[in-house]
């Protein structure tokens, strides 16, 4: 059952406010990579008769100090932007510290960048949704939770879900195989990755989908775009089988570490024998364990796409380094800064898999970087 809510009215509120149109390429948006800020926020977009339509979610431990309001603009670097007059806006989910709505946006705009602005008196944030994903058009199918409402993860954690927005559905399978992210230092390879597909099949509105593989889903053969979802288990973003904390653990250790690790007989004992080799004590191996580990989820929270957010170029980078200082984006790109002085960028590419993939701009001159951060971590600097 949908209900106003008072978030509602405060965004109403406060859409005659806003003043100038927001460069990203200026704005620093690090936030939305810190998974201790106060605010959480994520969406999803999908195709409806009238335009496009905006899930979107706000996690807060305290909602109502915030104020909000909606701008569009044509793009990350615009002279200009209108504030939002008219707007169809639906309660889906109201609790405490979570609101989940739904805004209806006409096919008829010009801009392709919506921007949420929220404040207190002393202080500010945006965050941006890309209302275009190349020349297509977002799909109008989408998954659904047990009690209905759309998941906006790129993953689901649960043998089954629920689809809506067609009659039947087409899922292409792929196998989550992929290895760990190539280093900053290494080659650059092709942006858009290359994969063979196991199996195809057609579902109507429940799927039952196998953890280790990820899917395209479609409205049929004809459709040109699709939902990607990554199957995963139930305790995801988190990592608990020893097999899973093996693998993600690769970023920290040498060649010849990694080959002793992966073909020892007792994978236990290679795993325990490597942090207490590497940390000398039970305490600082300890420690050093739920550090990375937390690490690790944070990355599958934030950049999981067609496979896990720790095998993604961004997912390593902030494995390595933590979470940026700054961020800034643009269309086709974005900027990482550190304030030890480090910086990344990662260009950003439309695929089969994903409507946005973030492939880091690779070259010898970060390896210096990279192997002192690992060492900082080893040596429990970090």
């Amino acid at each position: 059952m949908r209900k106003q809510s008072l978030l509602i009215l405060i965004f109403l509120w406060f859409w005659c406010f806003s003043t100038a149109a927001i460069n990203f390429s200026r704005v620093n948006v690090a936030w939305q990579y810190d998974v201790s800020f106060e605010v959480r926020m994520s969406h999803r977009i999908v195709k409806v008769d009238v335009g496009n339509r905006v899930f979107l979610e706000v996690r807060a431990d305290s909602l109502s100090k915030w104020k909000y309001e909606f701008l569009l603009q044509k793009g990350y670097q615009s002279d200009s932007h209108r504030q939002l007059e008219k707007l169809s806006i639906d309660t889906l989910l109201d609790v405490s510290g979570q609101v989940l709505i739904q805004l209806d946006l006409p096919g008829n705009i010009n801009e392709n960048l919506l921007v949420v602005k929220f404040s207190q008196p002393d202080n500010f944030y945006y965050y941006d949704i890309n209302l275009m994903i190349g020349t297509l058009s977002f799909p109008s199918i989408y998954p659904v939770d047990e009690n209905g409402l759309p998941i906006l993860e790129n993953y689901i954690n649960r043998t089954s879900s629920s689809w809506v927005g067609n009659d039947s559905f087409l899922a292409m399978q792929y196998a989550d195989d992929f290895a760990q992210a190539d280093l900053p230092m290494a080659d650059m390879k092709p942006l858009a990755p290359q994969v063979d597909m196991d199996t195809s099949y057609v579902f109507n509105s429940e799927s039952n989908f196998k953890e280790g593989y990820f899917y395209v889903v479609r409205r049929d053969s004809l459709a040109t775009t699709g939902v990607t979802i990554l199957r995963v288990p139930p305790y995801f973003p988190e990592y608990r089988q020893l097999s899973e904390l093996i693998e993600s653990m690769l970023y920290l250790t040498s060649e010849q570490e990694k080959r002793s690790i992966l073909s020892a007989r007792n994978p236990r004992e290679s795993f325990d024998s490597f942090w207490m080799n590497t940390y000398s004590t039970k305490s600082r191996a300890r420690n050093a364990i739920r550090k990375y580990y937390n690490w690790i989820e944070s990355t599958n929270r934030l950049f999981t796409d067609f496979k896990p957010g720790w095998k993604t170029d961004r997912g390593m980078i902030y494995i390595g380094y933590g979470a940026p200082d700054e961020v800034y984006r643009t269309e086709s790109a974005e900027e990482w800064f550190y304030d030890q002085g480090a910086a990344f960028e990662f260009t950003i590419i439309s695929t089969f898999f994903a409507p946005k993939t973030y492939t880091l701009r690779r070259n010898g001159d970060l390896g210096e970087g990279w192997f002192s951060q690992i060492t900082a971590i080893r040596q429990g600097i970090r």
